[in-house]
């Protein structure tokens, strides 16, 4: 008997393992697991387990209407092998190569201790498709292997064994999935139908105004792909994004946007296709008011609080507002950034840890970015301040950016009561270019 795991790829089409399963012929187990240690992880959210749960839905379903079965296992994986492979004897387990976390990087090489001591095959698969990207020569080869025409698998060729009610059960050893199971509507829901839904809306009506969008904090939440946490999750493959948007461009559609959507496809896959070397982190245990108040959005600087609170709100953000995020914290509180590159990932819907860790290893190279200066210079700010800000709505684009220049008559005029009704930031945190301006302190 054969397993086929799913991980990181809640999808059908376009799918090696899957392929290579049905190319096998012999009985395979499908497989999907909640894992503890991954739950338990620091830069796991709840948020992931309702797209995980919701990409599990459309999964099950597609086997299902082939008469296959999905087992969703609430246990580690090696557990889950152990136990199959006593009973039944696993000769291959076929599935994509999952790291970028040193949890992972740790569960991976036990799992190869025991596939090598049981004498079970794991045959893994890159994520990224083509040769290496980092050559003179991997762009090139990249497009070549995006534009190769994507196999239609037959799910009804699939030869699969179901696993009894009580042989999964007896598996199970999280107690406690009831918060994934809770709808919110925040959040971009999970799975390929909605997938397909998004990408096709973009690439034939949303692209319109894509490069306007990519550094604009407001239009990025409507015109903006929006497809990262489908790529994040698997419910998409690169090369189906690829393709959608190439097709879409051969029938007339925004042309030049979405050759620059395909560029940052590429620049994705190459930061994925890194040599990867587990990093520890040490995170920051004892947290202090400062630290909370990043976390809350109640730093007192306008755009970073607008920036978090939209992060924890609806799990997405443009990259430029979370590079400012982690810029402050950086800059004021270096001793947790660890801590909060966690946080982070943690409120990203599409949280990838291939991403997070190329991102890590490449920020200590990055200049601090003065959020004053960004907030003046981002598109569409004001919009998007006054959204997230609602308690400085009534404030005017001369104030909104500064809020700390307000004398008390300018806080009684537009509503605002600083240091109580918006935070005051410590005087540290606010950007030498203008410090020297007035400083209002804040009523005790």
């Amino acid at each position: 008997m054969n397993i086929l795991w799913f991980q990181r790829d809640l999808r059908c089409s376009d799918h090696l393992p899957l392929q290579a399963a049905l190319a096998e012929g012999q009985a395979v187990v499908l497989v999907f697991c909640y894992e503890p240690l991954l739950l338990k992880d620091p830069h796991f959210d709840k948020r992931h387990g309702r797209f995980i749960r919701e990409s599990l839905q459309d999964l099950t379903a597609a086997f299902q209407r082939q008469h296959h079965t999905l087992h969703i296992i609430r246990n580690d994986f090696l557990a889950v092998l152990q136990r199959l492979h006593r009973r039944y004897g696993v000769e291959t387990i076929f599935s994509y190569e999952e790291t970028g976390l040193p949890v992972l990087h740790q569960r991976n090489k036990a799992i190869e201790d025991y596939c090598q001591s049981e004498g079970v095959e794991w045959v893994r698969f890159p994520k990224v498709s083509g040769a290496d990207l980092h050559q003179s020569e991997g762009k090139r080869r990249w497009q070549q292997a995006m534009r190769k025409p994507i196999p239609t698998l037959d799910l009804s060729q699939l030869k699969t064994v179901s696993l009894g009610a009580g042989f999964t059960e007896h598996l199970s050893a999280v107690d406690d999935l009831h918060p994934f199971h809770i709808r919110d509507f925040h959040f971009q829901r999970g799975g390929f139908t909605q997938a397909q839904e998004w990408l096709t809306s973009f690439v034939k009506i949303r692209a319109v105004q894509y490069a306007r969008a990519e550094d604009n904090p407001y239009l990025s939440r409507y015109n903006a792909s929006r497809l990262s946490a489908y790529l994040a999750w698997g419910n998409l493959s690169i090369r189906e994004v690829y393709q959608a948007a190439s097709e879409a461009m051969e029938e007339g559609f925004h042309v030049e946007a979405l050759k620059l959507f395909q560029q940052k496809l590429w620049l994705h896959d190459r930061l994925q296709a890194r040599l990867y070397e587990p990093t520890l982190l040490e995170p920051q245990e004892q947290e202090n008011d400062q630290f909370d108040a990043w976390k809350k959005g109640c730093t007192g600087l306008p755009l970073v609080d607008a920036a978090m609170r939209c992060f924890l709100e609806t799990g997405y953000l443009i990259p430029r507002l979370r590079e400012l995020l982690l810029s402050v914290l950086r800059q004021r509180l270096p001793e947790y950034e660890a801590t909060g590159w966690q946080w982070l990932a943690r409120q990203s819907l599409d949280f990838d840890p291939m991403l997070l860790d190329a991102y890590q290893k490449a920020s200590g190279k990055k200049k601090f970015l003065n959020p004053v200066k960004e907030s003046r210079t981002l598109p569409d700010v004001i919009h998007y301040l006054r959204i997230w800000l609602p308690e400085l709505a009534q404030v005017p684009p001369r104030f909104l950016h500064e809020p700390w220049r307000m004398r008390l008559a300018d806080q009684r005029k537009y509503g605002v009561d600083l240091g109580r009704s918006y935070p005051m930031p410590p005087k540290s945190w606010i950007p030498r270019t203008v410090r020297k301006r007035r400083v209002v302190s804040a009523r005790s």
